[in-house]
């Protein structure tokens, strides 16, 4: 089921559009469906020629591409078809050339799909579809699309000043893995608890997403789709991190320590026992993978304050429990940890994704007039409180270009939230901007509120009670 990418299906349609030459830059991190949304883009349309790359030689790459040039796009075509035979083109320049031919006489996509890797085995090939754009300018109808899962790679030799493209593209669709909302829309009617229970699991990576059965329960989907032995969820952590990089034992480390309470440096450092100038280096690179994202607080902040969160659903959940329970669920007791999981500690472990999913919220109300400011930052902030003489922290804190904070607190818990949160929130604002311009709370909480708490926000007038049916 293919569901939301408004925005970045608008981004490709405006482009086709234009009728004009058009080089479009698609990239994002494995499994978050770059290349289903390009398919469904190029659904019914006309000239469409769509080449995915492999990690293999030139020759092959070239004879790839030839069939994909000298055969149309068929989006219901059956995959397991044999293949007809094709010729190929004696180079690369050929080809490419063959395509631009074509598009001079009707609008063309090509659409080059892994793009990383034909760059691999054939590293002129930036080069070439420069000279190509530039010679064809305004008398081509070509809309080519170059699609790739290194956000590194895409970046710098793509997007890059050094790139022999720079300059050249004429729109670009960062793809990012879904929020909580279209995370629920992609799982099916389920009820708004369930829905972002799941999101829990395995965050909003399309693919992973859809490895869960909405209809069974939390405990189902743990037990079955997560600790399953021989299930894709089960074993892709791994599997991802042997795709793409060359020590996976050391950048699961540094992960495990982050989901385990080590968010800094130097903490990671300590609990790895990895040399602290690589630890940076692998902290780099799993921000670039998705894995991981580098925080710092919102408001008054210091460089010292930053931390690491793993950033992933999948990867926190398999570095939270299966690292845990590896002995028990290898032992085939798979329902008994999914028990163990549900009873003991889940509660704990869904308050870190119920705050993410309040602030991907904040962020929709925002952009929908719901909270009216035009937002510097948005996430949350963490520090000292002089007062009390501890470590405090306020979970939801977006600030406005014109100084007005909207600040709240999250509980995944049984309990209804009393009006000493309430209270302990509007004190922990000053803590987070001097003289806010100003302010507007929310509480949020799976349980409901205290008719006490209820009575004083609604005497206040400033704060928003908010539970999970709201939030959809």
């Amino acid at each position: 089921m293919f569901v939301a990418r408004t925005r970045e299906m608008s981004v490709l349609e405006e482009a086709y559009g234009s009728g004009s030459l058009e080089m479009v830059v698609v990239y994002g991190r494995r499994r978050v469906g770059k290349t289903r949304l390009l398919r469904e883009f190029c659904r019914g349309k006309g000239s469409v020629h769509f080449f995915t790359a492999r990690e293999t030689t030139a020759a092959e790459n070239l004879q790839t591409l030839s069939t994909s040039l000298l055969s149309w796009y068929d989006d219901n075509a059956d995959p397991f078809a044999k293949a007809v035979p094709t010729p190929s083109f004696r180079t690369f320049e050929d080809a490419f050339s063959h395509a631009f031919a074509e598009a001079r006489e009707n609008r063309t996509v090509l659409v080059i799909d892994e793009y990383p890797y034909l760059a691999k085995s054939y590293p002129g090939v930036s080069s070439l579809l420069q000279s190509l754009i530039d010679g064809a300018k305004g008398a081509s109808g070509m809309m080519l699309v170059l699609c790739g899962s290194s956000t590194s790679f895409m970046r710098e030799q793509v997007l890059g000043e050094k790139s022999p493209l720079y300059g050249r593209r004429t729109a670009q669709v960062r793809l990012e893995p879904f929020d909580y909302s279209a995370a629920a829309e992609l799982l099916g009617a389920v009820g708004p608890e369930r829905a972002l229970e799941l999101y829990s699991l395995v965050g909003g990576v399309p693919l992973y997403l859809e490895q869960l059965d909405g209809a069974r329960t939390v405990r189902w989907n743990i037990a079955n789709r997560m600790l399953g032995l021989g299930r894709f969820l089960y074993a892709e952590p791994e599997n991802f991190m042997l795709q793409e990089v060359s020590a996976p034992a050391s950048y699961n480390a540094v992960v495990g320590a982050i989901a385990h309470g080590r968010p800094r440096p130097s903490e990671i450092a300590d609990a790895t026992g990895i040399a602290a100038p690589n630890v940076s280096e692998y902290l780099k690179t799993l921000c670039e993978l998705g894995i991981v994202r580098r925080d710092t607080p919102v408001g008054k902040s210091n460089k010292k304050k930053v931390v690491y969160r793993v950033s992933d659903g999948l990867f926190r959940f398999h570095h939270t429990f299966v690292s845990r329970y590896a002995a028990a669920i290898e032992a085939g007791m798979a329902e008994r940890v999914a028990e163990r999981i549900c009873v003991g500690d889940f509660s704990s472990y869904m308050g870190r994704a119920f705050e993410e999913a309040c602030r991907q919220w904040t962020v929709r109300e925002i952009a929908a007039g719901g909270i009216d400011m035009l937002p510097s930052a948005v996430g949350s902030w963490w520090g000292a409180d002089p007062a009390a003489r501890e470590q405090v922290d306020v979970d939801v804190v977006a600030l406005s270009v014109d100084g007005e904070l909207f600040a709240g607190e999250c509980k995944w818990t049984s309990d209804p939230i009393d009006v000493g949160v309430l209270e302990a929130l509007r004190h922990r604002v000053g803590l987070v901007v001097d003289r806010p311009a100003r302010i507007e709370l929310a509480l949020f909480s799976k349980s409901g509120f205290t008719r006490g708490c209820e009575r004083e926000a609604a005497r206040a007038g400033d704060v928003r009670l908010v539970m999970p049916a709201d939030m959809f």
